[in-house]
């Protein structure tokens, strides 16, 4: 009868064991899903399907290499005012190199607002990568502490 009862009690003992366990899970699974769900919030990309993802990414990387040949084009044409004796001349030459600085420098921001937008995509594509999909994004959620 002894040896029965030790049984049941290391029986009982394992079962109690296995529900701290599953609850221990459950609520880190909770915690950790939680978590995720407030990093996607502030994610631009987050609904975007992976696919779509990569072709926006390609189509701004295309667009950032004509914008920077375009970029480049210009400020290899550029031309430096130069010394009129006229007013009216010296008028004239400033406001065609200003024009031309304007041009530059509208290009130079809009490359440089292409690649912040490569880099935010870089970004989510990092976030799914350390998620992870189906069984390893479950597992990694039940056991991240």
């Amino acid at each position: 009868m002894n040896a029965r009862r030790s049984e049941g009690k290391a029986v009982l003992g394992l079962a109690a064991l296995l529900a701290v366990l599953v609850a221990a899970g459950g609520g880190n699974y909770v915690r950790n899903m939680k978590a995720e769900e407030a990093s996607e919030a502030q994610r631009p990309f987050h609904s975007y399907e992976l696919d779509d993802l990569t072709a926006l990414r390609a189509a701004y990387e295309a667009e950032v290499a004509s914008l920077q040949r375009r970029y480049d084009a210009a400020r290899a044409g550029r031309k430096r005012g130069g010394s009129h004796a006229m007013m009216d001349e010296a008028v004239a030459d400033f406001e065609r190199v200003r024009a031309q600085s304007d041009g530059l420098r509208e290009l130079g921001t809009q490359i440089a607002e292409r690649e912040a937008r490569i880099r935010d995509i870089d970004a989510e594509l990092a976030a799914r990568n350390e998620i992870g999909e189906g069984w390893d994004a479950h597992l990694r959620r039940l056991t991240r502490i």
